[in-house]
């Protein structure tokens, strides 16, 4: 069997000797989703609004802030030039 052709579970964890296992990511993902999916739509928006925090939290932590906020104006005048552009089109 070449190092291509070797699945996760034949590999043994050398401390047990057991096979190593990992869970079914498509399962996992199912999972998660059935469980937001069951959330009111308050809930899910605390839960994206916390989502987002985190992630501003994070740029604001980071080495690379300047460049991250940079690239976030350059989206965001994308995005309005965008919107200019459909509107101008099609009336609002």
């Amino acid at each position: 069997m070449s190092k291509e052709e070797i699945s996760v579970n034949d590999v043994i964890d050398p401390a047990t000797g057991l096979p190593l296992r990992f869970p079914n990511s498509a399962a996992e993902v199912y999972a998660r989703a059935q469980e937001f999916r069951r959330l009111s739509p308050e809930e899910r928006w605390k839960q994206i609004a916390e989502l987002m925090e985190i992630g501003m939290n994070m740029v604001q932590a980071s080495p690379r802030r300047a460049e991250i906020e940079r690239r976030m104006e350059a989206q965001e005048a994308e995005w309005k030039r965008l919107q200019r552009k459909v509107f101008s089109q099609y009336g609002a």
